[in-house]
């Protein structure tokens, strides 16, 4: 914990001053560069480049709430969920009662099994100033955690916000994915790749799902989806290499059976 939140701290900043390179000289790349960066790793599923993005622009302005938001919302991501509570908890001393910081923390809380905390700093989160699709899909997950069968009512609500997207659906899809449940994940992400059908991180997190439901064929296609709408994208490159690897050897296994049976 304590590397990742040296890390974290703004170390990048107090670098810049060291060697004398002035905010002037960094034109055009200032937070909201930074910010914008990071948002767009992480609707590619590059978490850990997103958060050194999120950092970075805390660097340049330690108010931006959306920064301190996207920082425990990649450390939840990347399966730092004690990282994540501590951090949304030093942001919140910031920002106090801060509606999207405090779904953070439920949803970190939620995955380290600590229902009832995540519960209470989900109310607050609905009960603080604004809305947001992330409280309401945050919500969801807290409910899901808990064993509710009726998360969906919370989704719902969250595609409903006005500032719901395509990428919303991707990560109520995460959420259920994290929780096992698959066929519900597909159903997000089909809705995803309707209103989303040209950004490939979509098929790639379908391909994702469908694997894991042992649909090969499906897989392979979603992958190569992905892969023809964004060749550089090296996770698809190397899901369809693995499929590929894994087809080989069913192949030779069944090669093997079939000449034990024939003796």
């Amino acid at each position: 914990m304590a590397g990742r939140f040296a890390r974290l701290e703004f170390e990048e900043e107090r670098e810049r001053h060291t060697q004398g390179v002035s905010h002037a000289a960094r034109e055009g790349v200032g937070e909201r560069n930074y910010l914008a960066e990071a948002d767009e790793c992480f609707r590619w599923g590059r978490f850990e480049e997103a958060l050194r993005l999120y950092t970075r622009a805390l660097n340049e302005d330690r108010m931006l709430i959306p920064a301190w938001v996207g920082q425990v919302q990649m450390l939840v991501e990347l399966d730092e969920c004690h990282e994540a509570k501590v951090w949304s908890d030093k942001a919140l001393e910031l920002f106090r009662g801060q509606g999207d910081l405090l779904a953070g923390k439920a949803q970190a809380c939620a995955r380290l099994y600590d229902h009832k905390t995540a519960l209470a700093c989900s109310d607050a989160s609905l009960e603080a100033d604004g809305s947001s699709p992330w409280r309401w899909i945050v919500r969801g997950e807290v409910l899901l955690a808990r064993g509710d069968r009726h998360p969906e009512a919370c989704f719902e609500k969250a595609l409903a916000e006005k500032a719901a997207d395509w990428f919303d659906r991707v990560l109520i899809a995460r959420v259920y994915r994290f929780h096992r449940r698959i066929t519900n994940a597909l159903v997000y992400l089909k809705e995803a790749a309707q209103l989303a059908p040209e950004h490939g991180y979509v098929w790639f997190e379908t391909g994702c799902c469908q694997r894991e439901l042992g649909m090969i064929a499906a897989a392979r296609e979603s992958f190569g989806r992905c892969f023809d709408l964004r060749p550089d994208y090296r996770e698809a490159q190397v899901a369809l290499l693995e499929l590929e690897a894994g087809g080989a050897i069913r192949a030779r296994l069944r090669g093997l059976w079939r000449r034990w049976r024939r003796r």
